[in-house]
């Protein structure tokens, strides 16, 4: 026998092995083994079995060396997934593959011989009586409310034996664990919690999505709803109707370890245990999370991009919320976006999927538009609170000459006041983090630089507020008196330097830090607002699971008096004791080099709004030098729909998506004309043999110096194909990757990004 083997590299075909006589019966396509690759043995998975070695002489084939991971294999079905992303995706199919693995390419191992749990609904689960010791060791689990227990502890007052256990591991009631936290929710409701009464809007949206599921087929639905519209009870209600059939859901999340209160509301609503998956779990969490499901014991699983791949039998029906953000899409090799896939998935197991946003992208309301999707609208907040009161402040009229002018307007600061004296809380946004965006010298114009990528260094406080022992009080606008307390880095590769104390070029003092971020509002509410309880949310200060989680505690509790950070503070929280929320400077992101940008800047102040006033009225204010900007009045007044209208306009002019697929092309290389020497190469191919291949209609834009010119030390060229055919782009590309002039030198990294949503 011999086996086909994928690895994780960038190789187009698997590589034969012998099957050695050890491994003869026990080896099926799915499966992880260990096996030599050149001069190292490396773990890939086994997609094939053949009877003879093809055209390969049998004599020189190298044998496998072990089967890993002997508790997994990847489904059939997740198999034929990760093939249609390695193809559309322009993505290596062992590299797509391992992608798709719960427990990538690795050997885990489960910790079989220390601790074990009960699944939450071991009852639910019995087909047969248990025996008396069987059923002792299950009801010491229970009354011990479902904790990890040792098996000295079973052993003893169970009078658990090891073969009891291997019997009850295998009809899928207790489950060999270890002492680290588990990637599972426990409910412990007796039954599904009872629905909350729905609005009309929320009734109608539920009756579409249950016709599509008896009897189940595919259909995409769109619910736009305005935030605090009720579209997560709607999810809810599907997701029950499934569980109840027998069946199994999926749930999406964009950042699951930054939406704690979503989880909450699953496990409160339905007896089962809800699978939790991201990045964060260790590849023993996932792989003990794998097996729960095998055993039936999550039919519920939420996670992040990576859970679109969940190995989840029957599956149902599949939800994606906050189908707008950039965070379902992969930005490393396959780039894929979690969303589309999740589409192509359902479509091939012919089940529906709920897309649902405040602020849908785009592509996704055109493809409503034109019949492609179902829309179903949530137009109202079902608590009878209105959506809040916004007001657009022009900061221009708020200039006035100062040494050190304020970030705040006078309105914002008597708004927050007011709200201070009234016990509630206010939250205050600025995407931007550190102290300011720069460090600028006056005199020569020197700006500090990262090395290795082409951007401005952000300046950095070193310590938070409070820790310094004197305290001192600094120019918000000089590095001069104090210049120790700050820091330079670089957002992209992380590297950081001493803030100068004078400027490298000209040697003079007087450095200039400007703009403003995230550590800079936080030295003006301290100053402004000395007895409030200020929280910052930002990558700095819970940039992890277990910080934001702490955060999140103090932001429910009304621990905290005003909550201010980056865009993590306007993704899916519903805090009840919000009453204002203030933009501080809603033009950032604006005018970047992408033609997403006002999209992106309508939605992220939509969302942000709409953390205002979800139970009681609210108020925003939006601080901006732009106050008739097409993306600030528009979401000013909560008018997706026009928004649309326009956005829509002006790429139909242009040919960006909706309009156009798109591919964008980068090629890097450390040495500048070898860069520039390959993107024209490329470049001449793809306008030469457009004719030959029937893709006359694909633009090509470039190749052009990339919008940020150089990342990790490498110099960046971009070449961006277009056209309403994505077949057609795909034709060409490779066609012209196969084509025998295209000869890109060892050092050259090519990227291709299909679907992009960032260029820069």
């Amino acid at each position: 026998m011999f086996a086909h083997v994928l690895f994780n590299a960038p190789m187009p075909e698997p590589y034969t092995y012998a099957v050695p006589e050890a491994l003869y019966g026990t080896l099926a396509p799915g499966m992880l083994v260990e096996a030599p690759l050149g001069t190292r043995t490396a773990v890939g998975c086994v997609v094939a079995m053949a009877p003879d070695a093809g055209t390969v002489d049998p004599a020189r084939l190298r044998p496998l060396t072990r089967r890993v991971t002997p508790d997994y294999r990847i489904d059939p079905e997740i198999v034929a997934l990760a093939r249609f992303v390695s193809d559309y995706y322009f993505a290596g199919p062992g590299e797509a593959l391992a992608t798709a693995s719960v427990v990538g390419f690795r050997d885990v191992r489960r910790h079989r011989s220390d601790f074990f749990r009960l699944v939450a609904d071991w009852r639910a689960l019995l087909d047969a009586p248990l025996t008396a010791r069987q059923q002792q060791a299950c009801e010491t689990l229970e009354e011990a409310g479902f904790p990890v227990l040792p098996r000295a502890h079973l052993a003893t007052a169970a009078h658990a034996s090891p073969a009891i256990l291997r019997r009850l591991e295998q009809l899928g009631l207790v489950v060999p664990t270890d002492p680290d936290p588990e990637p599972v929710v426990e409910s412990h409701a007796n039954d599904f919690a009872d629905p909350l009464v729905p609005s009309d809007e929320q009734r109608d949206a539920r009756a579409v999505i249950l016709e599509a599921l008896e009897p189940t087929r595919f259909q995409v639905h769109l619910l736009h709803g305005v935030t605090g519209s009720g579209k997560t009870e709607v999810y809810l209600q599907a997701i029950e109707h499934v569980l109840r059939a027998g069946g199994t859901a999926l749930c999406l999340l964009p950042e699951i370890a930054l939406t704690p209160q979503t989880v909450e509301r699953f496990q409160h609503r339905f007896r089962q245990e809800i699978g939790v998956f991201h990045s964060q779990l260790t590849r023993r969490q996932k792989l003990e999370l794998y097996c729960r499901i095998q055993a039936g014991a999550v039919r519920l699983v939420i996670g992040a991009r990576s859970a679109v791949f969940a190995p989840l039998p029957r599956l149902g029906i599949i939800i994606i919320d906050e189908e707008h953000d950039g965070s379902y899409k992969q930005g490393e090799n396959p780039r894929y976006h979690a969303r589309d896939v999740a589409i192509v998935r359902a479509r091939r197991l012919g089940i529906p999927v709920v897309l649902g946003s405040a602020t849908p992208s785009m592509e996704s309301l055109h493809n409503a538009r034109t019949g492609k999707y179902h829309l179903l609208r949530l137009s109202s907040r079902p608590s009878g609170s209105r959506m809040p009161d916004v007001r657009v402040i022009d900061m221009a009229t708020q200039v006035v000459p100062a040494a050190a002018p304020s970030l705040l307007s006078e309105d914002m600061v008597a708004a927050i006041t007011q709200r201070l004296a009234a016990g509630e809380q206010s939250l205050l946004f600025l995407n931007r983090r550190g102290f300011s965006n720069f460090l600028f010298c006056p005199s020569c114009k020197w700006v500090a630089r990262c090395d290795e990528d082409d951007v401005a260094l952000t300046v950095h406080r070193k310590r938070p507020r409070g820790e310094s022992p004197e305290e001192p009080q600094i120019d918000l606008f000089r590095l001069t008196e104090q210049p120790d307390d700050f820091v330079l880095r670089c957002h992209f590769c992380g590297s950081r330097r001493e803030a100068p104390r004078v400027c490298p070029e000209c040697k003079a003092d007087g450095l200039l830090t400007v703009g403003a971020g995230t550590q800079r509002i936080e030295e003006e509410l301290a100053a402004r607002f000395p007895t409030a309880r200020l929280l910052r949310l930002d990558q700095d200060t819970a940039g992890g699971r277990e910080k934001f989680l702490v955060a999140w505690s103090r932001m429910i509790s009304g621990d905290a008096d005003i909550i201010f950070g980056t865009q993590m503070i306007a993704k899916g929280l519903h805090l009840e004791r919000v009453t204002l929320v203030g933009v501080v400077l809603a033009d950032v992101g604006l005018f970047l080099p992408d033609f997403r940008a006002e999209e992106r800047t309508f939605q992220l102040l939509t969302q942000v709004a709409g953390r205002s006033g979800r139970v009681s009225d609210g108020e925003v204010l939006f601080q901006t030098y732009l106050p008739n900007h097409t993306a600030i009045r528009h979401a000013m007044m909560h008018d997706t729909e026009g928004f649309f209208e326009a956005e829509l306009a002006r790429r139909a002019k242009l040919g960006f998506p909706p309009f156009s697929r798109m591919i964008a092309i980068t090629l890097a290389d450390k040495d500048r004309d070898r860069a520039w020497g390959a993107a024209r190469q490329m470049g001449f191919l793809l306008g030469r043999m457009r004719p030959r291949h029937g893709a006359s209609r694909v633009t090509v834009n470039g190749p052009t110096i990339a919008p940020i010119a150089r990342l990790a030390g490498r110099f960046r060229y971009r070449i961006l194909l277009r056209s309403e055919s994505p077949k057609a782009l795909g034709i060409l590309l490779r066609a012209v990757l196969d084509h025998a002039d295209w000869k890109p030198t060892p050092t050259l990294h090519l990227t291709i990004d299909v679907d992009p949503i960032d260029l820069l």
